[in-house]
């Protein structure tokens, strides 16, 4: 006979008391007597451990199927002490990558490959780690790298499935550019996933007799409600071509909810979809509108269609077949002659006005994105350029990145041209993965041969290692006269730019050509004086004279302690420099 003092309570009590637990004091629960502990591993009970513990899990787990079966089908508790088996994995992992640069990366990659089932603990690193530990900066570095190298991993597998022709949903093409910027934020395609499904739920709870509106009605409709919540458009065209701009996901999360009119009709044909309206971006130059499509046998107003009706093939689609919206600019259904005289004034001949009419491709949609972020990072680059503070997010060399990657994986909508154009992109991402992104070296094997098969740079071993792991470890003892240390935060003499001291070398080592370019013989001390290696506030890498560097020791701004971390463990308030990270480069410093 159960002896224990909770042997005497009722099943619902102990079911309620369990509910409440977390899993180990589960664990400790169902070990006090043979009914907890039967109650205690119930399939039901894990169920909502893994729920509540963990928001992400990598696709092959298929845990959106198996929550809609009943819990008895799958077993929780298996799978929960699986993902708790990766979490310990993972953690060990990344405290060895903290304690050495030696094999860093590959480290970072082992814990990246991992994907979505590690997402939330590195989330916990980010958002849990004190300001006070040791290596706080270093920590939330690393976490936040190996975030967006999974979350990049899963943005160029989106655009590879879509360039090989295979189904990828618009939403997701497109939110591919975001997983590029959003580091730890919210904006992840299973968050923008749910959030168009609670818009779309939104609108339908609004109207009870949506089901029986015509699609017409509906495509307007949609449109009203999207409006009406300042989910699309943009109030200010002063900020047209703003960076921000071209994500739905900060369209969608946060204020204000601005957008470029193809991110504007994304949103609306996603939420379209979800309730039942066939709605698709257009063909429409400069300015992207939705096609809807009424069903085969019903048209836009809802009347049905006999079996004699005409085949919609062969000829081009009348006004109660097909519609097109702005959501950008109003809630009102275009007028098709409006549209037709707008591609009269802008020379287009009448014999491609069905084409741009029309709806187009997620391959087009994703390329014309590619173009628009191309142009809104020079427009920005354009604009901060003589500021030394820059807007940090979405953050420009990211957004760079997710333009460059992009246009290497899906070329062009000309497969004869997509090679010539991976030829041309390929030096660029090579250059800026090495200069921004380390991390991403397993990314870049597993992608870039294979898509270049064939060609004379897939035969040639290509240098896609990160520069700094190739760099020599400097032992010598001291610092020949090397005034300043690693960890150091200046401003830089003439061009008043802050930055700090990331390495070091005890005289100009640079090429003959940057040398007389620089006019480095020029300067007092001339090219034997140390030069340092330094991240500038704008992020970017530079050489710098000592003569050049004046130290300041007050804390850097937010811009360069989010990569200080790459280098360093934390800043010291008392030394007024940060702690190095690099010990093995620089052991004296």
């Amino acid at each position: 006979m159960d002896q224990s003092p909770f042997g005497s309570l009722p099943d619902e009590l102990l079911e309620a008391i369990i509910f409440h637990l977390p899993p180990i004091d589960t664990l400790a629960f169902a070990a006090t007597c043979r009914r907890s502990g039967k109650i205690a591993h119930e399939p039901l009970v894990w169920r909502r451990h893994c729920i509540s513990e963990y928001r992400y899990w990598q696709p092959r787990h298929e845990n959106k199927e198996k929550l809609r079966l009943p819990p008895t089908q799958t077993k929780w508790r298996q799978l929960f002490n699986e993902r708790k088996r990766t979490d310990t994995e993972a953690m060990t992992i990344f405290e060895e990558l903290l304690e050495t640069q030696q094999a860093r990366y590959e480290r970072m990659e082992k814990i990246a490959a991992m994907g979505y089932d590690v997402k939330d603990l590195m989330l916990s690193i980010v958002d849990e780690t004190p300001d006070e530990a040791e290596d706080v900066l270093a920590r939330r570095y690393h976490a936040n790298a190996i975030l967006g190298t999974i979350h990049r991993r899963t943005a160029v597998e989106k655009w590879a499935r879509l360039q090989r022709q295979q189904m990828v949903r618009l939403e997701e093409v497109l939110g591919a550019y975001d997983l590029f910027v959003l580091s730890g934020r919210r904006g992840d395609l299973s968050d923008i996933d749910r959030e168009f499904d609670r818009i779309a739920e939104s609108i339908r709870q609004r109207d009870p007799d949506w089901d029986d509106l015509s699609i017409r009605r509906k495509a307007s409709q949609i449109a009203k409600w999207l409006r009406s919540e300042k989910l699309v458009g943009n109030p200010s065209e002063e900020d047209y071509h703003a960076l921000r701009n071209n994500f739905i996901s900060i369209a969608l999360f946060e204020e204000p909810h601005t957008s470029l009119p193809l991110q504007s009709v994304a949103i609306y044909c996603a939420v379209a979809r979800r309730l039942g309206v066939n709605a698709k971006p257009s063909n429409y130059p400069h300015h992207v509108h939705a096609v809807i499509e009424a069903p085969p046998h019903v048209s836009l107003d809802g009347k049905a269609r006999g079996p004699d009706y005409p085949p919609r093939d062969g000829r081009p689609p009348d006004e109660t077949e097909v519609m097109h919206m702005d959501p950008w600019r109003s809630s009102s259904e275009l007028s098709h002659s409006d549209l037709v005289t707008r591609l009269v004034n802008m020379g287009i001949p009448s014999t491609h006005h069905a084409h741009c009419l029309a709806a187009t491709s997620n391959l087009e949609i994703a390329l014309r994105t590619g173009r628009n972020v191309m142009n809104s990072v020079q427009e920005a680059r354009d604009r901060l350029r003589g500021f030394t503070r820059r807007q940090p997010y979405p953050d420009i060399e990211a957004a760079w990145y997710s333009m460059l990657w992009s246009m290497f994986v899906l070329g062009e909508s000309s497969a004869a041209s997509a090679l010539h154009r991976r030829r041309q992109i390929l030096p660029y991402l090579i250059e800026h993965y090495q200069a921004h992104f380390p991390e991403d070296l397993g990314l870049i094997e597993s992608i870039v041969p294979p898509m270049l098969e064939g060609e004379r740079e897939h035969h040639r071993p290509p240098s896609y290692r990160p520069k700094r792991e190739e760099m020599p470890i400097w032992t010598a003892p001291g610092q020949r006269g090397v005034a300043c240390k690693i960890g150091m935060h200046f401003k830089h003499k003439r061009y008043r730019y802050s930055g700090m001291i990331v390495g070091w070398d005890t005289r100009c080592g640079a090429e003959p050509a940057w040398i007389e370019q620089m006019r480095v013989d020029d300067l007092p001390r001339g090219r034997e004086q140390p030069f340092y290696n330094v991240v500038a506030d704008d992020k970017s890498m530079r050489y710098v004279a000592e003569e050049n560097i004046v130290e300041v020791n007050e804390r850097p701004d937010d811009v360069l302690m989010s990569v200080a971390g790459r280098y360093f463990k934390r800043w010291d308030e008392t030394r007024g420099r940060f702690v190095s990270n690099m010990k093995d480069e620089y052991p004296d410093d």
